[in-house]
């Protein structure tokens, strides 16, 4: 009896150890998907300091992004979800003027490139 006790308690222990080490060891994946817009003129001359706003529908309701193009006319989106995102883009000193397109990001790990015209 000793010995069945002293083995199911070594099964029992081995088994635990598994399990513990296989819920340590099993991460949440990364499923940030990665977005770049990039806004031009009429002339195609990049625009620094532009307005991007990124909106999609999605299950849980409205997703909104928002972010402001850098030195190069580029504005880097980290995302929590793939979906396909309406783009707008404006800038002040462009009155009148707007940009409109579509970013579709749908693969974790993945950047998904668009550029947007400053158009009347």
């Amino acid at each position: 009896m000793k010995s069945f006790v002293s083995k199911f308690s070594i099964f029992a222990c081995c088994l635990l150890f598994f399990i513990a080490s296989g819920s340590i060891s099993s991460c949440k994946k990364d499923q940030t998907c990665h977005g770049k817009v990039t806004v031009v003129d009429s002339n195609n001359a990049h625009v620094a300091g532009a307005t991007v706003r990124l909106d999609a529908n999605s299950v849980g309701g409205q997703k909104v992004y928002n972010g402001l193009t850098d030195g190069s006319g580029v504005a880097v989106f980290d995302i929590d979800l793939p979906a396909i995102f309406d783009i707008t883009a404006t800038k002040a000193t462009y009155p009148n003027q707007y940009g409109k397109g579509s970013l579709n990001v749908d693969e974790p790990k993945k950047e998904s490139e668009v550029t947007v015209k400053l158009q009347y």
